[in-house]
């Protein structure tokens, strides 16, 4: 589980950066919220959760480094996107 700490929720922007992370990894990622499920790897189904400030999202990893998946992701979700992405 990760709670949305972005003040927007899930839309294109966090989408994007949620699916940029995700597709490092090998691991099968969904994200459930709301009843819905979305494949992590995709933008418009991440934005389609509609998950707003503060909702918790339970993200589920398979794969052969899901473990690492899974605790990047969470700490995208629950930490990194409060704040604004910073390009190299």
């Amino acid at each position: 589980m990760a709670k949305v700490s972005d003040p927007v929720g899930f839309h294109l922007r966090a989408a994007g950066r949620i699916v940029k992370l995700t597709k490092t990894f090998g691991s099968t990622v969904s994200i459930n919220f709301g009843g819905k499920v979305a494949n992590a790897k995709s933008i418009m189904g991440l934005a389609s959760l509609a998950a707003e400030f503060g909702a918790e999202v339970e993200i589920q990893v398979e794969g052969p480094d899901e473990d690492q998946a899974a605790a990047a992701i969470a700490r995208l979700i629950s930490e990194d996107l409060a704040h604004p992405e910073h390009e190299a």
